[in-house]
């Protein structure tokens, strides 16, 4: 009878499909986003970020990135270039997911810290005008919601939204962004 019991057991086990574990404490995962400006001019406005992210309980995650960004501001008829070079540091809350954590919506909490370069350090600008600043250290904060889908054990679709606060910048102090990316868990 025992052994009935055990091969039953057995059957059922290998009958059944076996999920990859997800958001383990302690798992690494490399990170690469492109995100957008909204309401951007002709020219295009982006952001570039890649990083790590280290889970920890109930798939919350501690995230560091690496970010550039270029954003154009109009003056008369030519563009000015705003390059941005920033470390990201933050904890992304687990908010909800479904029965197998395939979808899971996070919310991102943060602070920014990095170099902000206006028209390429050049302080003169075509028609003899002259920038008062081109170059300045910014710092800030920011809020971020994911939804992020496992596509295969390890790989993960990102899209997110993020407020940013830059203290010290030539742009606005508050600007959002939209992005989409791919994570790979270890």
């Amino acid at each position: 009878m025992h052994k009935i019991f055990l091969t039953v057991i057995f059957m059922m086990i290998m009958g059944s499909k076996i999920f990859a574990q997800q958001m383990i404490p302690k798992q690494i995962g490399i990170e690469f986003t492109y995100s957008v400006f909204p309401k951007s001019p002709e020219k295009q406005n982006y952001m570039f970020s890649t990083g790590l992210v280290s889970y920890s309980k109930n798939g919350n995650y501690f995230f560091g990135l690496t970010e550039f960004s270029r954003k154009y501001y109009k003056y008369t008829s030519c563009d000015i270039p705003i390059d941005t070079f920033l470390l990201s540091s933050g904890y992304s809350f687990y908010v909800w997911g479904d029965f197998m954590r395939n979808v899971n919506l996070n919310l991102g909490i943060g602070g920014l810290v990095g170099y902000e370069q206006v028209n390429r350090g050049n302080e003169l600008l075509y028609d003899g005008s002259m920038l008062t600043a081109t170059d300045n250290f910014i710092y800030g904060s920011n809020g971020k919601l994911s939804i992020e889908s496992y596509l295969t054990e390890h790989l993960v679709f990102l899209v997110n939204g993020q407020l940013r606060f830059l203290k010290n910048s030539q742009m606005v102090n508050f600007h959002s962004l939209l992005g989409v990316g791919i994570r790979y868990n270890f």
